[in-house]
């Protein structure tokens, strides 16, 4: 007996990494090129940020089901989910068009005037891939760890803070394209938003927990002191958010180690995020309408069978 599709499996967690965090790199190369005067971070930088959307799209593909109709997705203009698919595909080809400025010989190397629009659409469409994931969950009324606008504040922090590590390990292990000094422009830069994020996440669980609904309570009791508390504690806050903060305030050539923890902790973050959304609030008696359904085991479908 087929029941109603309540949770979701790793995909879209890994999805929802890779789409902020490629949003994010395009948005800094854009804003790095419109305000920085030169043309990205780094060339394998500038490729990976689009490439990034493109496998969060393909993940989320396959996590949806019926992959050769993913084309319907872009048939619905009212639906978010249209809305996002299409700043997806803007944002990829853009940011792959933007990336190809960086390769020597291109016959369009020297139009500046192009660069400069891609750059404006690519901080555009970054942004809001950067953002789509808190918006799809925020409007999910009916789970309550998801529910309000926290989740875009969270998801955007998250997808910017992934973005510029991202961005400072392919600039310092392949070399960054133009005068910036990456280490010193972006150590502060993410360190700072690291302690954003720790604010900002310990804020919102203490507020669900303290001054939410009780099922808000409920399902964020889970964070707390539950099954989802020592990954929430200890792997996220602790290994992805405050180990790297430190890190990247002492120094001393550990950028590369902090910037990879921050992305280990922005995976976790969106994986600790869908499994706090399995628990959600329950229409009058939806609990008991589905507790007598068949689960396909029973005695009496074993005899139908036979017949």
């Amino acid at each position: 007996m087929s029941h109603k599709h309540d949770t979701w499996g790793w995909m879209l967690a890994v999805d929802f990494f890779f789409a902020g965090m490629g949003g994010a790199m395009l948005c800094i190369a854009g804003l790095v090129d419109l305000f920085g005067n030169q043309p990205g971070i780094s060339l394998v930088g500038n490729f990976l940020g689009p490439i990034c959307i493109g496998i969060g799209a393909c993940l989320l593909i396959l996590e949806l089901g019926r992959p050769f109709q993913s084309w319907r997705v872009f048939m619905n203009p009212k639906a978010l989910l249209t809305f996002g698919a299409w700043n997806m595909f803007i944002a990829i080809v853009c940011g792959l068009c933007y990336a190809s400025f960086g390769i020597a010989g291109i016959p369009w190397q020297t139009a500046a005037g192009l660069r400069k629009v891609l750059a404006v659409i690519c901080l555009v469409c970054g942004l809001v891939v950067a953002t789509y994931p808190g918006i799809l969950l925020g409007q999910h009324k009916s789970r309550p760890f998801w529910t309000g606008p926290g989740m875009i504040s969270l998801f955007l922090l998250s997808s910017l803070v992934t973005g510029f590590a991202a961005h400072l390990i392919c600039g310092l292990t392949t070399g960054a394209t133009g005068a910036i000094s990456l280490p010193g422009a972006f150590n502060g830069i993410i360190a700072a938003l690291l302690a954003v994020q720790l604010i900002l996440w310990t804020g919102y669980v203490w507020g669900k927990y303290v001054y939410g609904t009780s099922w808000e309570v409920s399902a964020t009791r889970r964070w707390v002191n539950g099954d989802l508390s020592s990954l929430f504690k200890y792997g996220f806050l602790l290994l992805g958010t405050l180990v790297p903060l430190i890190l990247f305030l002492w120094g001393g050539n550990l950028e590369v180690i902090a910037a990879v923890l921050v992305l280990l902790g922005g995976l976790l973050m969106r994986r600790l995020v869908i499994r706090g959304g399995e628990e959600r609030t329950w229409l009058p008696g939806e609990k008991l309408y589905y507790a007598r359904l068949p689960a396909g085991d029973e005695d009496f479908l074993k005899a139908w069978d036979n017949k």
